[in-house]
């Protein structure tokens, strides 16, 4: 008796759902606990006193995101959560690059913020990959 492998589909929704609760997960953190979670983010320093707003701000932007994944995910249309997923990747690559210009920590730039893009792009890939738009249609 052999395993049946996932399909590309289901392995593209577990990555976005798990990657949903991770960063939803990393959101409510930075909302309660906004100085403990900032070192983990890669930058050389973060904002104190007036300026830890932004750390909120971060908060609530991650927050968000796992929450639009999830909603997305409900709809059960799996192409749209694909190219969800491939428009998310932005944020993540977008704090990489944010971290190396910024004189942070390289290994947390690429091996925090590089590897969830690659994974938030596999999860979008897998999805696009395995959903179909309808049943190909003849050429004329």
């Amino acid at each position: 008796m052999s395993a049946k492998v996932p399909s590309r589909t289901t392995v593209g929704v577990v990555l976005a759902f798990v990657g949903a609760l991770f960063i939803g997960y990393v959101g409510v953190s930075y909302l309660l606990a906004p100085q403990s979670m900032a070192p983990n983010f890669g930058l050389p320093s973060w904002p104190h006193g007036e300026g830890a707003g932004f750390l909120a701000v971060k908060g609530v932007r991650d927050l968000a995101s796992g929450l639009v994944i999830l909603a997305v995910l409900m709809t059960g249309n799996r192409r749209v959560l694909g190219w969800v997923m491939l428009a998310a990747a932005l944020t993540p690559i977008g704090d990489m690059f944010i971290v190396l210009l910024s004189g942070g920590d390289p290994a947390t730039a690429f091996g925090v913020h590089g590897a969830t893009a690659a994974a938030v792009v596999l999860a979008g890939g897998l999805l696009l990959s395995g959903s179909r738009t309808g049943s190909p249609r003849p050429v004329a």
